[in-house]
């Protein structure tokens, strides 16, 4: 069968035709839909027979019940933060390594985080520096080294994604990046591993209930619940764990966070239930645990025994029986697919995405463009030229004039130079200016 239940037209084809059909094709029991979508097996034998009125709750636990036992569910595997140092002060060097790409496309400036003293900044990629510290009298070499904090590179959840169109154009891999990494003898800080939930395998509320009701086995000490709350429609967070610890989960729904996030008037979002991704399951790693997690990467290159071999070691959900003793309760069904029963197995993707200026454009349209309109209609009937006066009085940033020369010389956004960091000289850093009339061109 290659329809998808959300594409039925009811008008000439049952919803729960299709759905039997799908069962049948399947070899898929009704008992598997109960324990799946966590109904009784007689409601969902009641709701197919036409016994029971067909709702939308039951609907979508039934739509994604079916994806999650034909193995049709999407789960997949991301980098969403990266944080490395080294002791280096050469970021020339760095960037070459690393990047695969000029260090003449990056601009300072001179603010950072962390105690770092200024940053250079190439689209979503930041490289934060520091000046060395001088020995003091006395000073032992470990102490001196350790005051001094070096290069650090850190990524957000847009740098990844910046840095996959980079990878993607180099035919390289994050393998590539960590291997970089460890090879100018980098220090892992965190990583982040982001697992993507496409069509609601997991349940966040149900999560946070079973959470509460104490219905789950854990090594961590501790947990928090969030909600977020934004024009009536709510976002639920389940933190397990210490944000001050090495290992740190996170499991929140992402669609909700992805609908805040379009700046565009509220009439044009996506609605929350379209979002590519519905949910997701960070594993924060840092410090000692963020290098042995890459150290695992590389070693087995299967993101899957990685990610799922420390979830599994740290939380399960369960389902609660008649017996006292938790060591005999079943694994939640939901929580079973999740880790691994009835799915694919899951790959480390990329989700490259070039810098762009849809948010610039996004708060025009959301806060400027009636005003625009209104002079633009001015200037005709006065036959004055106002909005001339406003775009000429504009002074471009260093991160606006990024934007331009990345379109002007890059592709699609991101410079991907024909550079092989062995062989080719570095250049000079180029710090710019503030202005697009003033700043080095590029060549």
């Amino acid at each position: 069968m290659q329809k998808d239940l959300t594409l039925v037209n009811p008008q000439n084809y049952s919803w729960l035709d299709e759905l039997e059909e799908f069962k049948d094709a399947y070899g898929i029991t009704q008992q598997q839909l109960a324990d799946t979508t966590g109904y009784r097996r007689e409601y969902i034998n009641a709701l197919i027979r036409g016994r029971k009125q067909l709702t939308a709750q039951a609907k979508a636990k039934l739509t994604t019940a079916m994806r999650v036992l034909t193995k049709r569910n999407n789960l997949d595997c991301c980098i969403d933060y990266f944080r490395v140092t080294f002791k280096s002060h050469d970021a020339e060097n760095i960037i070459q390594k690393i990047f695969q790409i000029s260090p003449e496309h990056f601009y300072r400036e001179d603010w950072a985080f962390y105690g770092y003293t200024h940053k250079l900044v190439c689209g979503e990629l930041t490289v934060m520096l520091s000046q060395q510290p001088e020995r003091r009298h006395g000073e032992s070499e470990e102490a001196w080294l350790k005051r001094d904090k070096g290069t650090m590179i850190e990524l957000s959840g847009q740098g990844c994604r910046y840095l996959e169109k980079y990878l993607s154009g180099q035919k390289r891999s994050w393998y590539d990046v960590f291997i970089a990494c460890q090879e100018l003898h980098g220090r892992f800080k965190r990583i982040d591993l982001a697992i993507n939930d496409r069509h609601g395998v997991l349940d966040i509320p149900e999560l946070i209930e079973k959470y509460r009701n104490d219905e789950y086995r854990s090594r961590f000490k501790g947990g928090k619940i969030h909600r977020s709350d934004r024009d009536h429609k709510e976002g639920n967070t389940l933190e397990l764990g210490s944000r001050q610890s090495g290992v740190h989960m996170v499991i929140y729904e992402k669609d909700f966070e992805q609908w805040q996030k379009q700046n565009v008037l509220l009439e044009d979002k996506l609605p929350i239930e379209e979002q590519p991704i519905k949910n997701r399951f960070e594993v924060r790693l840092t410090d000692e645990r963020a290098d042995s997690g890459i150290d695992a990467l590389l070693s087995t290159r299967d993101p899957e025994k990685v990610i799922f071999g420390i979830i599994n070691h740290y939380i399960c959900f369960l389902t609660p029986t008649k017996s006292k003793s938790k060591q005999s309760w079943p694994i939640d069904p939901r929580w079973a697919t999740f880790i691994g029963a009835n799915r694919d197995k899951l790959s480390l993707t990329v989700d490259p995405q070039p810098f762009d200026f849809t948010t610039t454009v996004g708060w025009l349209k959301k806060q400027v463009s009636s005003s625009l309109k209104l002079i633009v209609i001015l200037d005709e009937m006065l036959g004055t030229h106002t909005l001339d006066e406003i775009i000429d009085a504009g002074k471009l940033s260093p991160r606006q004039v990024d934007l331009i020369q990345h379109y002007q010389n890059g592709n699609c956004g991101a410079y991907l130079d024909n550079f092989e960091a062995k062989e080719k000289q570095s250049p000079s850093l180029q710090f710019k200016c503030n202005t697009l009339t003033t700043r080095p061109k590029r060549p």
